[in-house]
């Protein structure tokens, strides 16, 4: 059984997704054949100020991992369970321009990061449906990569790489047959 968190990190553009996101998520793992069990953390655990790059105008993907698991385990949550934080906000990892996720699967832990999921970003009309199946494709990834895969070549399985909105919109938010065969084995 995987147990997963799954934390806001911001309330706009976040909370109000969170239940039908949870709800697909388990739907995509559970089509790999592993049980899992995802809980919605109850309160916004904003990123601190010292992961914030004020000349980028982002946050460090791994310091804000870091505050995340440090302060869920000061709260008393397994070390065993699968977190992930979102949050409405842009994120880089040293030598990266943005990311839209990390995972880092020493800690269990990984964030989402969904400003640039948003079609505002790029200065056209909001779009609810695009932007709430690129965040459950982006969620789904990379609690992918803490179960253990790697990125895949299909192009249309939801562990190919996406470093583009494009690329996010043109796979599945679904593991191909043979990520699904990995996840099977190695969380079995």
């Amino acid at each position: 059984m995987v147990k997963m968190i799954i934390v806001p990190l911001t309330s706009y553009g976040v909370l109000e997704y969170l239940d039908a996101l949870r709800d697909l998520l388990v739907d995509s793992l559970k089509r790999t054949g592993v049980k899992v069990e995802a809980y919605v953390w109850s309160e916004v655990l904003k990123p601190p100020v010292k992961c914030f790059n004020w000349e980028r105008k982002q946050y460090l993907a791994r310091c804000v991992i870091d505050h995340v698991r440090s302060y869920l385990q000061l709260a008393g949550v397994n070390e065993d369970s699968i977190v992930i934080g979102i949050g409405y906000l842009d994120g880089y990892e040293e030598g990266l321009n943005f990311v839209f996720g990390e995972a880092v699967p020493g800690n269990s832990t990984a964030l989402v990061f969904t400003r640039r999921l948003r079609q505002e970003y790029y200065g056209f009309q909001p779009d609810f449906n695009l932007y709430f199946n690129r965040l459950v494709k982006e969620v789904v990834h990379e609690v992918g990569h803490l179960l253990g895969l790697n990125h895949c070549s299909n192009q249309g399985c939801v562990m190919s790489f996406s470093n583009s909105v494009v690329e996010v919109d043109a796979k599945s938010r679904f593991f191909c047959k043979e990520c699904a065969r990995r996840i099977r084995e190695l969380n079995i």
